[in-house]
């Protein structure tokens, strides 16, 4: 399986960048909900169902937990609040009492305010989400079949990408970890070489005067010697 559903490190930083560069008050939850996505790879129907009081538990003991009856396969996933991932997660009960005025959820109880609440003070819709994706991959300039699933796809990458070079068998089993995956075969995707870092990696080692082996240039794209 071709990994083609993630963004590499530019176009990360570039969807996030159009975000972030945007006063609009939901252009700005936008960025840090897609943020969340990336740092944890989480899927977007468990995301969706996140509220305030479970995220600020996670602030208090650091550990982001979801529910099983909202994760895939009905198992509670974990997720460790990095630094980075606090200071996202900080911003998003802001904009939750913000943007959701304080609303009662569908579940009727102002304590199960959604971490990003739609109209009405329920959760932020699936299509939504998938929508405001688009828009930003647009604004980008980045591939128009971009979805929520691909922030999770980031994540599994951007674990193998940086940490392979130390210890590629760590770091598949940390990538299965944070990924909740019930076994390696799922996570083994990650470790495949994708056409556009090929090509790169090809291009720079031919423009610097040098001759590689496809294995050479597998290692140097992933990070290897």
């Amino acid at each position: 399986m071709a990994m083609k559903r993630y963004l590499p490190e530019a176009e990360q930083a570039r969807l996030l960048k159009a975000a972030k560069g945007s006063s609009d008050p939901l252009a700005q939850r936008d960025y840090h909900w897609l943020s969340t996505l990336v740092l944890t790879g989480m899927r977007i129907g468990e995301f969706s169902r996140l509220t305030v009081p479970q995220v600020q538990q996670a602030l208090r003991v650091g550990w982001l937990v979801s529910r099983p009856e909202n994760c895939k396969g009905g198992r509670g996933n974990e997720y460790l609040v990095t630094e980075q991932l606090r200071l996202h997660l900080q911003a998003l009960v802001r904009y939750a009492a913000l943007l959701g005025s304080g609303e009662v959820s569908a579940a009727g109880s102002a304590g199960e305010l959604p971490l990003v609440p739609g109209r009405g003070g329920e959760p932020l819709s699936v299509r939504s989400y998938q929508q405001r994706v688009k828009l930003w991959a647009h604004e980008a300039g980045l591939d128009p079949r971009m979805s929520p699933h691909w922030m999770r796809h980031t994540r599994g990458m951007n674990i193998i990408r940086r940490t392979r070079a130390t210890d590629p068998g760590r770091a598949l089993l940390v990538a299965k970890e944070a990924l909740g995956h019930a076994s390696l075969k799922s996570t083994g995707v990650y470790l495949e070489l994708s056409r556009e870092e090929l090509t790169a990696q090809l291009q720079a080692v031919d423009a610097a005067g040098g001759r590689v082996t496809r294995q050479q240039a597998r290692a140097l794209a992933l990070g290897g010697v």
